[in-house]
């Protein structure tokens, strides 16, 4: 039996599939073992990209294409980190766009 909170980030990551993230190939340890599921949604020149480690490791970043696939908060025009229900519902709030200010 699942728990209430499997269920509703499954909705969630459901949504994010409906709005065009795509499922990359799960990243694995040595031993095959699953260590993480990523989605990533590029559209014009960014891209937004999630990474669940797990119920309560999730990061989420909204990044250039010339940075590429990252969810480093130190390159990443937008980031999230926290539970899968909090950070999914931060992506699926975010803007098509965000307007970032350069110096």
């Amino acid at each position: 039996m699942t728990s209430s909170a499997e269920d509703e980030s499954s909705i969630r990551l459901r949504q994010l599939v409906a709005r065009g993230f795509r499922l990359m190939p799960p990243i694995r340890d040595a031993d095959g073992e699953l260590m993480a599921l990523v989605y990533v949604r590029p559209h014009g020149d960014i891209v937004d990209v999630v990474e669940l480690r797990g119920e309560d490791d999730v990061r989420a970043a909204r990044v250039s294409q010339e940075q590429g696939l990252s969810t480093s908060p130190t390159i990443a025009e937008w980031h999230a980190v926290g539970a899968a229900c909090e950070v999914l519902d931060q992506v699926l709030a975010l803007p098509e766009r965000l307007i970032v200010a350069r110096a």
